[in-house]
C-alpha cells in the first residue's frame, strides 16, 4: 500500500551577518494548486526558526513578517526585504503528487466493512470443518489467512491513526537572508536636518566607499542615501578644513527597529579649523580694526568707532553681491533635488537679489577708477587666546572713502610691502618681516596711538598667515580690472568659478569660504546647466540618455564681469562675426525652470520639439530686452564670449555602469542657424564647414529666458564619445529615425567610422579629411587584397572595439566590403589549409569579420538595420532586397561547402523554424546563434551601452531587462566626475589673460 508523504517545512530567518533573527512575528500562507489556502502565524524562536509547517500538496508558501517596507515606513505585515531570493517558496515534489494514490477515508471504511465480512465467513467455515481435512493433518482448527488477518488488524483502527502510521515525514529547511542597510542624517542640536552636507559612507575594512564614489550632498532634509551593506559602517564628512568620521554603526534589517544614525552638529559660528567636540572654544567672531590694501602696500589701523562705520558700509555691498551667487547656488541644488516649489521661489529671489546688487553697485561706482579693494581680518575663538585663527575677507569701497579712512588711521607708518616694484608678489619671508616691523612700530607708539596690545600682536601674526596664503597661490593680480572682477564675482561664489586651468572640484555651498585666494588664475565664469546631473533627453517615450552643459563666459577684460551674466538669470546669445557673445538681459515674468521637469521631476527636454529658425527669428524681430548691466564702464561693451561644452554621461563598460561625463562638443565660433539644413527641433546635430556641430536653443544651455542659439563643435578629441552618444540614442529609440540629426551629418559619421575601422585610420583625424578619403577607399575595395585588409582591420582589437559604437550604416558598409569580390581568384588571397584534417577553408578572415560585425548587433532592430544597409554607401534596402541580401550573406559564409546547407538554412529562416542540421561550418553556426540572440531582444534596456556584443556575459541580463525603463538617475549618481568642472580650452592666440 502506498505511503502518505508530508514535507515538514521550517523557515530560518537570518541577516547578512549570518546572525539569526529571533522574536520575529511571521505569517505563513500556503496556497495549494487545488483547494483552499491555509494560514499559520507565530514568532521565531531563539534560533530564528518558525514552527514546522506540514505540507502534503504541491503549491506555494508565502512568507510575511511584521516589519518595515522602508526605513521610514510604519511597522506592519509586509513581504520581507531580502538580500537575495524571494519570499515565496515553490513546493514541487513528485512524492507529494503520489499522495493522490493514498487510500481515502471512504475507501478505508469500505475496506473495514469488507474485512469484517470476510472474518465472519471464515469463522463460519471453521465451525463447519472442526477437525480439518487432507491439508490439516494436525487436526487443529485452521488459522485465519495471514493476509486477511493483517488486513483486519490494519483496519481495526481509525482512519486518522492508519494515515499517521503510514505517513513519511520529509524534513525540509528554508533559509531567508534578510537585507541589511543603514541610513544617516545630519542634524543640528535642535534636530533639524542639515541639507547639502558632503559625505561618504565607508564599510569596515573597505577602502572604497559604499556610498559616494565622490563626496555626495545630503538631501534637503539632511538625509544621506541608504547604504545597502552587511558591514559595520561609518560616515566621513568635512567640517571646514577638518575631515570627520562618525563611530562605527551596525546595519539593520526590515524587522529591526528602524534607527536612523544621526550626525549631530552643535550650533556654533564657523572658523578656519572648527572642532565640533569643543563648543566652549568657539567664541563670537571678532574683527580687529585693521584694513589691508594690497594694491598700494598699505595697512590701516582704525579707531573702533570708525572701523565699525567702515565695516557696516562695505558689508552692505558685499552681502548684496554674495546673495546673488548664493541664490544661484541654491537654485542649482533645488533643480538637482527636484524641488518644484523651491525652484519657483528661488528664481524669484534670484531676480530680486540681482536687482538689488546692481542697484547698489551702480549707486556706488560711476567708473572703474572709483573702486578700491581691501582685505579685512576676522578672528575666531576666545579672547586673549594664545593662538588666534584668522579669516581674510575682501571688501570694496570708493577710492574717496578709502582716502578718508586713511587720513583718520591710528598708525603713522602704513606701508607694508606685499607687492614689489616690478608688480610681482613679494616673497613670503619678506611679507612676514614687513608685518612684524609694522607691529613693533605700533607697539612703540602705543601711548600716542592708543589701542589694545592684542591688536598689534595680531598684526605681527598676520604676516605669517598672509605669507602662507601666498605660498599656495599663484600670480595674484591687484590691478583695478582684477579688483573689479573679484567684486562682481563675489567672494562667496567659488562654486560657480574654476580656480585652476585644470578644473576645480565644485563646492556644495555657494558660501563655503571667504579666503581671498579663491579666484587666482580665473578668466572665465563656468557652471553646469541645468545642474550637475544634467538633462534627460526624451523622444516620445524613449529615454535617449543624459547630457549636461558646462557653460560659462570668458571675461573680456573687466567689462565681461557683469553680474547679469554671472548671476545667470537670462542672456542674449548673438554673433559678432563668428564669435558667440553673451549680453545680460532681464528674465521675462512667468518663465520658470519648473516647467521643464519630467514626471520624476528631473530636468528634461525633447530635442525634436521646437524650431531653431523660429527661435532665432523671434530674437531678431522681438523687442530689445532691458539690459541687466552695470553702468560703471562708460562706452564699454557689457558682454562676454560664450565658452563651454556639452558633456554626455557615458557608462563604463568595465565597471558595470559606473561611468563619467565626457565632452562631446565645445563652444566655438561660426555657424548660424541657416547652416547644416535638414535637422529639426530645438537641439540639432549637423555637419557644417567640415565639422560635426550641435546647435541648442539658448534656454537649454544657459537658463530659462535666455534668447538665441548656441553652437558647439565636435573636435577631433571628442569624436569617439560623440559617436558613442549617437549610438546610445539609436539603441534607445529602437533605431528609429532621429529627426533632429541632419541626414548629411549622420551619413558622414557612418562613412567616416567605416573608413576608420576598415582602413585603420585614427578617429582623431579631421572629419573633413576622412570624408575625402572615403571615395578613395571605396575605389580601392575593387581589389580583393584591399577587401582582405579591411577584414583584418575589422578583426583587430582596435576594430572590434570601435564596432561597439558603430551604427548599422557603418556595419552595413563594412559587410559589403568583406562579402563581395571582383575576380574568381579572390579566394586564393584568403585561404586556410589544414593538412592534418585534409581540409581547406575559403575566406576565413572575411567570414570571421562578418561574424565580428554581426555579434555586436544586440537587438532585433539593430540586426535588421545592419542587414538593410549592406551597400557601399549604406543605402537602405527595401523589404524584397533585404531577403536577397541576407540569402547572399548566408551563401557567402557557406562558400566552399555543400550548397545544400545554405539552401536548407534559408528555407528554415523563411518558414520561421530553427535549423537542426549539424554539418555546417562554425561561421554559419555563429550566424544562426547571433541572429537568434538578437531576435530575443525586441525592446530597449537600461543596459544599452554596457554590453559589448552577444558574447558578453551581460548579454543574458540585457535580454531579461529589455523593456524596463529605469532612466538614468542611478547611473548618473555614480558618475565619477559628477562635481568636476573641466577646464575650457584656452585660445592660444590670446595675448592677455587676467589672473584675479
Amino acid at each position: 500500500m502506498n505511503k502518505y508523504n508530508v514535507i515538514e517545512k521550517t523557515i530560518i530567518f537570518y541577516n547578512q551577518r549570518n546572525k539569526v533573527l529571533a522574536n520575529v512575528n511571521y505569517t505563513l500562507i500556503f496556497c495549494p494548486k487545488q483547494g483552499s489556502r491555509t494560514t499559520y502565524t507565530g514568532v521565531t524562536d531563539d534560533k530564528g526558526q518558525t514552527k514546522p509547517v506540514e505540507i502534503s500538496a504541491n503549491g506555494k508558501l508565502h512568507i510575511l513578517v511584521q516589519g518595515h517596507e522602508t526605513i521610514f515606513s510604519p511597522k506592519k505585515l509586509i513581504k520581507p526585504v531580502l538580500a537575495d531570493g524571494t519570499n515565496v517558496i515553490e513546493i514541487q515534489d513528485s512524492r507529494l503528487e503520489n499522495n493522490i494514490k493514498f487510500i481515502t477515508k471512504e475507501q478505508f471504511e469500505l475496506q473495514q466493512e469488507k474485512s469484517k465480512k470476510l472474518r465472519a465467513e471464515l469463522k463460519e467455515l471453521v465451525k463447519k470443518n472442526p477437525k480439518g481435512n487432507f491439508f490439516n493433518l494436525s487436526k487443529m482448527p485452521p488459522a485465519f489467512n495471514h493476509g486477511v488477518q493483517k488486513l483486519e488488524e490494519s483496519f481495526d483502527i481509525s482512519y486518522e491513526e492508519y494515515k499517521k502510521k503510514n505517513t513519511t515525514i520529509i524534513k525540509s529547511r528554508k533559509y531567508l537572508k534578510f537585507k541589511m542597510y543603514v541610513l544617516y542624517r545630519f542634524v543640528d542640536s535642535r534636530g533639524k536636518g542639515i541639507p547639502n552636507m558632503s559625505y561618504q559612507v565607508f564599510g569596515e575594512g573597505q577602502s572604497k566607499p559604499l556610498v559616494g564614489f565622490r563626496p555626495t550632498p545630503t538631501d534637503q532634509k539632511g538625509y544621506t542615501k541608504q547604504a545597502d551593506t552587511h558591514l559595520k559602517s561609518q560616515i566621513k564628512y568635512q567640517m571646514g578644513s577638518t575631515s570627520k568620521t562618525s563611530e562605527w554603526y551596525e546595519p539593520i534589517t526590515c524587522v529591526d527597529k528602524q534607527d536612523i544614525r544621526l550626525v549631530v552638529f552643535p550650533t556654533a559660528s564657523a572658523n578656519t579649523n572648527p572642532d565640533i567636540n569643543n563648543k566652549a572654544s568657539l567664541g563670537e567672531n571678532q574683527k580687529p580694526p585693521i584694513v589691508i590694501n594690497p594694491s598700494d602696500n598699505e595697512v590701516l589701523v582704525l579707531p573702533p568707532a570708525l572701523y565699525a562705520e567702515f565695516d557696516r558700509k562695505t558689508k552692505i555691498l558685499s552681502d548684496a553681491i554674495k546673495e546673488v551667487h548664493h541664490s544661484n547656488s541654491e537654485l542649482t541644488r533645488a533643480i538637482q533635488s527636484r524641488n518644484l516649489e523651491q525652484i519657483k521661489e528661488l528664481e524669484k529671489r534670484l531676480n530680486i537679489n540681482q536687482e538689488k546688487a546692481i542697484e547698489k553697485i551702480n549707486g556706488e561706482f560711476k567708473q572703474v577708477a572709483d573702486l578700491k579693494e581691501v582685505w579685512i581680518v576676522e578672528t575666531t575663538g576666545e579672547k586673549n587666546q594664545s593662538a588666534s585663527k584668522y579669516n581674510l575677507a575682501r571688501r570694496y569701497l570708493r577710492v574717496s572713502d578709502y582716502k578718508s579712512y586713511s587720513q583718520r588711521r591710528l598708525n603713522e607708518e602704513k606701508e607694508v610691502k606685499i607687492k614689489q616694484e616690478n608688480g610681482q608678489v613679494a616673497p613670503p619671508s619678506l611679507i612676514k618681516k614687513e608685518f612684524d616691523k609694522l607691529a613693533k612700530q605700533l607697539l612703540t607708539a602705543k601711548k600716542s596711538v592708543g589701542g589694545d596690545k592684542a591688536v598689534y600682536n595680531l598684526i605681527g601674526g598676520l604676516g605669517g598667515e598672509i605669507a602662507e596664503e601666498y605660498v599656495s597661490s599663484s600670480d595674484i593680480t591687484v590691478s583695478q580690472e582684477a579688483q573689479w572682477m573679484r567684486m562682481v564675482a563675489g567672494s562667496s561664489a567659488e562654486g560657480m568659478i574654476s580656480a585652476s586651468s585644470k578644473g576645480v572640484k565644485m563646492k556644495v555651498s555657494g558660501d563655503a569660504s571667504a579666503k581671498w585666494t579663491l579666484f587666482e588664475g580665473v578668466k572665465e565664469w563656468r557652471k553646469f546647466y541645468p545642474c550637475e546631473s544634467g538633462w534627460a533627453l526624451e523622444l516620445g517615450n524613449y529615454d535617449l540618455g543624459t547630457i549636461r552643459f558646462l557653460i560659462g563666459a570668458e571675461l573680456s577684460g573687466f567689462s565681461g564681469a557683469n553680474l547679469g551674466i554671472a548671476g545667470n538669470l537670462s542672456v542674449d546669445i548673438s554673433y559678432q562675426g563668428t564669435t558667440q557673445v553673451l549680453t545680460a538681459a532681464v528674465r521675462e515674468p512667468g518663465q520658470s525652470m519648473s516647467n521643464m521637469l519630467n514626471r520624476e521631476r528631473k530636468p528634461m527636454f525633447q530635442p525634436a520639439k521646437g524650431d531653431l529658425k523660429e527661435i532665432a527669428a523671434a530674437q531678431e524681430s522681438g523687442k530689445p530686452q532691458a539690459t541687466a548691466g552695470i553702468n560703471a564702464f562708460v562706452g564699454a561693451q557689457i558682454q562676454g564670449v560664450l565658452k563651454g561644452g556639452i558633456e554626455w554621461f557615458k557608462p563604463n563598460i568595465d565597471k558595470g555602469g559606473e561611468g563619467k561625463f565626457v565632452t562631446i562638443a565645445a563652444a566655438t565660433g561660426g555657424g548660424g542657424v541657416s547652416a547644416g539644413a535638414g535637422a529639426q527641433g530645438q537641439f540639432q546635430i549637423i555637419y557644417d564647414d567640415g565639422c560635426f556641430k550641435i546647435r541648442a536653443a539658448a534656454h537649454l544651455c544657459w537658463g530659462v529666458g535666455a534668447k538665441g542659439v548656441a553652437t558647439f563643435t565636435v573636435g577631433t578629441e571628442h569624436i569617439l564619445n560623440y559617436i558613442g552618444f549617437i549610438k546610445l540614442q539609436l539603441l534607445q529609440a529602437g533605431f528609429r529615425s532621429l529627426v533632429y540629426i541632419a541626414g548629411q551629418a549622420f551619413s558622414l559619421m557612418a562613412q567616416a567610422l567605416a573608413v576608420c575601422i576598415g582602413d585603420n585610420h585614427p578617429l582623431t583625424e579631421s572629419v573633413e579629411e576622412i570624408a575625402n578619403v572615403y571615395n578613395i577607399w571605396l575605389n580601392r575595395l575593387n581589389k580583393d587584397q584591399e577587401r582582405l585588409k579591411t577584414a583584418n582591420h575589422i578583426n583587430s582589437a582596435k576594430g572590434r572595439e570601435e564596432l561597439i559604437i558603430a551604427p548599422p550604416e557603418t556595419k552595413g558598409i563594412l559587410l559589403y566590403a568583406v562579402t563581395h569580390w571582383g575576380h574568381s581568384t579572390a579566394p586564393i588571397f584568403d585561404i586556410h589549409v589544414s593538412f592534418s584534417d585534409l581540409e581547406v577553408k575559403f575566406f576565413p578572415a572575411r567570414k570571421t569579420a562578418v561574424i565580428n560585425i554581426l555579434k555586436t548587433c544586440i537587438t532585433t532592430a539593430e540586426w535588421q538595420n545592419t542587414i538593410q544597409h549592406i551597400h557601399p554607401r549604406a543605402k537602405k534596402l527595401n523589404q524584397s532586397e533585404f531577403g536577397k541580401v541576407e540569402g547572399d550573406l548566408i551563401r557567402f559564409l557557406n562558400y566552399g561547402e555543400n550548397p545544400k546547407y545554405a539552401e536548407d538554412i534559408i528555407r528554415c529562416i523563411n518558414q520561421g523554424i530553427d535549423y537542426a542540421g549539424t554539418n555546417i561550418n562554425h561561421w554559419l553556426k555563429d550566424y544562426l546563434k547571433y541572429r537568434k540572440g538578437a531576435k530575443a531582444v525586441t525592446g530597449t534596456s537600461w543596459n544599452y551601452m554596457l554590453v559589448r556584443n552577444q558574447d558578453d556575459q551581460r548579454f543574458e541580463q540585457f535580454k531579461i531587462q529589455q523593456g524596463i525603463s529605469r532612466g538614468f538617475d542611478e547611473q548618473t549618481l555614480m558618475a565619477s566626475n559628477l562635481e568636476i568642472l573641466a577646464p575650457f580650452k584656452q585660445d592660444e592666440a590670446e595675448s592677455k589673460v587676467y589672473h584675479v
